[in-house]
């Protein structure tokens, strides 16, 4: 039997690991270093500044495998691309189905005191009453399971545009009307901006994809510019979340325009954390071989096995050397992002790190290319190589529990296609055939025989 061939999915330069690492990431380190020298009275730097022009070129040649490797891994055809009617979308979206529902007990056991109390959730609401983190707690295994929200979310955003016939069930509508509330109720009560970020990237690669289908010119100033294009809604964004936090404060209050203390704020953020991952290469003379940045999630792993492996590793948290005592000596405890560009090196030494990066840069272009293949382990995996790429600033995301808990997520969902009931395999899915309008699996395939005998 021959396949007829598949071209891959057109997407813009940004979608790509190499393309987003030198199109973006690397002007963009340069000019959060130039812009904290600038006279600004938003600007707010703690601490000792490591951040020279040595480490600045040390952030680039960091960068640099990444670049490499994700060239290199785009050009790894894994399995040959399919049309959109050659995919079994029902599987995935029973997949997509059950990490949704198990995103959603975790939402349910974290806010259980919200969703119980709706007089405390609108005082929450209404601004009447701010929680705490330690009023609102954690339940150390459950809570966590809300991060594979992000599974649902690449599939149900994918399957937006994927241009297969059969449409995506009203249950998955109906998950993600529930789901993106939850997930903003997450940003506003636990101040957590990235959780709404994880939930939008995977509809940017998306839109992405959409992006080569338009002509108009607004559309194709948006394709090539990308992130650069995003920027004003990213700045927004940020800047609403930090309006309550500092501009109410006397230090800005009537002292700065509100874009003024924005800007300002943004570039202070990544500024340091750029700044403590250079400060801790300065002050870490050789590789700790700790894994504290690069394998954070391992060490907080629940059920004590956080604690076998930091004792395995001889880690400690409050010993010399670690990332909370350089912040005590060096920094300011409250700033405690820790930059995904350098902290590699202290665990791993600069060699260590260079592969380290490779690797990433590799297996984020091998997943880059399986995306626009449409094959299923690319759409899961490179919503978490790309927000690697856009977190790299502020910390190594792979090395987070939310990522281990991500990828969990994503081995269920492979696990559930994998082994899913034989009816999602096989039946039901549609194709649209020319003048036919929607037929079975089983009738396409007798149309298409037929098709064949008549020519023949």
């Amino acid at each position: 039997m021959t396949h007829q061939a598949v071209e891959l999915t057109a997407m813009p330069w940004w979608c790509s690991p190499s393309g987003v690492t030198v199109g973006f990431l690397m002007p963009a380190i340069c000019l959060i270093a130039a812009s904290a020298n600038l006279p600004s009275t938003a600007l707010s730097i703690r601490g000792v500044r490591f951040l020279d022009t040595s480490f600045i070129l040390l952030g680039l040649l960091m960068l640099t495998p990444i670049a490499l490797g994700g060239w290199v891994g785009s050009a790894v055809q894994l399995a040959r691309p399919r049309s959109p009617d050659e995919v079994n979308v029902s599987s995935w979206d029973f997949a997509a189905t059950c990490l949704a529902l198990v995103a959603l007990f975790g939402y349910v056991i974290w806010f259980q005191s919200f969703l119980l109390n709706p007089l405390l959730l609108w005082q929450t609401l209404t601004g009447a009453w701010k929680p705490s983190r330690d009023e609102i707690g954690l339940t150390v295994g459950l809570s966590s399971l809300a991060n594979m929200a992000c599974v649902f979310y690449g599939i149900y955003a994918y399957r937006l545009a994927d241009g297969n016939a059969r449409r995506m069930p009203r249950r998955m509508h109906v998950l993600m009307g529930i789901l993106v509330p939850l997930t903003v109720f997450r940003v506003y009560v636990w101040s957590e901006r990235l959780s709404l970020i994880e939930t939008i990237v995977p509809f940017a690669l998306t839109a992405g994809r959409v992006l080569y289908t338009r002509r108009e010119t607004v559309w194709r100033w948006a394709r090539y510019l990308g992130p650069y294009a995003a920027l004003p809604v990213v700045l927004l964004y940020f800047g609403v979340s930090e309006y309550a936090r500092a501009w109410s404060s006397p230090i800005y209050q009537g002292k700065t325009s509100f874009w003024e203390f924005v800007i300002g704020r943004f570039v202070s953020y990544y500024y340091t954390a750029l700044n403590n991952g250079a400060g801790v290469v300065a002050t870490t003379p050789e590789a700790t071989w700790h894994a504290e940045h690069i394998l954070e999630w391992a060490h907080r792993a629940p059920f004590g096995l956080g604690a076998a492996f930091s004792e395995y590793v001889s880690f400690s948290t409050q010993a010399k050397g670690s990332f909370n005592w350089f912040l005590r000596i060096y920094e300011d405890v409250e700033f405690n992002s820790n930059s995904g560009i350098y902290t590699p090196i202290a665990d791993l030494g600069l060699h260590g790190a260079l592969v380290y990066m490779l690797l990433i840069g590799i297996i984020s272009g091998v997943c880059f290319r399986a995306y626009r293949s449409g094959q299923l382990f690319g759409v899961l995996l490179f919503p978490m190589f790309f927000i690697t790429f856009l977190e790299i600033f502020r910390y190594p995301y792979l090395g987070a529990p939310r990522a281990f808990t991500w990828a969990l997520g994503i081995a269920l969902a492979l696990g559930i296609v994998a082994f899913c009931p034989v009816h999602l395999r096989q039946g039901k899915a549609v194709r649209v055939v020319p003048g036919i309008g929607r037929l079975s699996r089983r009738s396409a395939a007798e149309f298409s025989a037929a098709s064949v005998s008549e020519e023949v």
